[in-house]
């Protein structure tokens, strides 16, 4: 089989000698002797088995077999240059894709600053998202189908890295008339005889092992319904008094009607978010992201 990486070297030689129809033309092209464009056209032909060129006194015409290769040739040398192009950009971060996992909301707070930072920043990159709990973050880490996921729970992975950057005051959302919504903050003592909901999906698995921890700790064993359904219907239910739950910011900042959110007293009620991704992972794209939400967390740390 030929050499393609080799012969490519030679295959513009042969391009521009087919233009021209001459060697000698093709020479004072490139400014180089005749020879030199002579022979590494015969270079070319033997890698490829056959003569691309009739030469003869007053130049060279190409061959039947040689225009056809030529242009089938062109082509080719045309996508390799725009994939080597493309392949720089990627490597310089200014094209290619990232692939993000998330149990955290980006309605506002400090993932959404951060990923529209390194969208301003990258506009040539495409950012997709998978949302999903922190064990299918988990799996696609593992497998290849995410290149980082921004995960509740604190992960310590084989062949994996993970960066805490920012923690989530903890709030209850309760309906609008119930009797806590009055209040400036509760304890857990407050809502321990409350029912709870959670969605199965994103975040709620860890929002329902977090609620398991803080109310048996109490001594209350807690009532949680867990429920398949998106966070914004979760809160519908809240609204309507199917029970209370956890959120955040409080829940993205966004407006909630016949909803409450009720800050949690005790020190130390956060929700830890952090970046988890594969070490052997080269994809210029994350480097930069994770990078970006370093510098981003020693900001809101100073």
């Amino acid at each position: 089989m030929p050499d393609i990486a080799f012969d490519l070297r030679y295959l513009r030689y042969a391009l521009l000698a087919a233009e021209y129809g001459s060697f000698r033309r093709t020479a004072e092209m490139l400014s180089v002797s005749q020879s030199t464009v002579s022979r590494r056209i015969q270079i070319l032909e033997r890698r490829i088995g056959m003569p691309l060129f009739e030469r003869h006194g007053s130049g060279a015409r190409v061959t039947p077999a040689g225009e056809r290769f030529l242009r089938d040739a062109a082509i080719g040398a045309k996508h390799l240059n725009q994939a080597v192009d493309i392949a720089a950009q990627v490597k310089r971060g200014s094209t290619g894709m990232i692939r993000v996992g998330l149990t955290a909301c980006l309605a506002n707070g400090f993932l959404a600053e951060l990923i529209a930072d390194y969208h301003r920043r990258f506009p040539g990159i495409e950012v997709r998202f998978e949302e999903g709990t922190t064990e299918t973050s988990i799996s696609g880490l593992l497998n290849g189908r995410l290149d980082v996921a921004f995960t509740l729970a604190s992960l310590q992975l084989p062949g994996c890295r993970a960066e805490r950057l920012w923690d989530e005051k903890v709030y209850v959302a309760v309906p609008a008339w119930h009797a806590i919504a009055s209040l400036k903050e509760v304890t857990w003592d407050d809502v321990g005889q409350e029912s709870f909901v959670v969605t199965a999906d994103a975040g709620g698995p860890d929002i329902e092992d977090y609620l398991v921890r803080q109310l048996t700790g109490s001594g209350v064993r807690p009532r949680i319904s867990v429920q398949h359904i998106s966070c914004d219907n979760l809160l519908g239910m809240v609204a309507q008094g199917f029970g209370a739950t956890l959120a955040t910011s409080p829940a993205g900042g966004t407006i909630h009607p016949g909803v409450r959110f009720v800050p949690i007293a005790e020190r130390c009620n956060t929700f830890s978010f952090s970046a988890v991704w594969s070490s052997g992972n080269q994809n210029p794209a994350l480097k930069f992201l994770i990078k970006m939400g370093l510098e981003r967390r020693m900001k809101t740390r100073c």
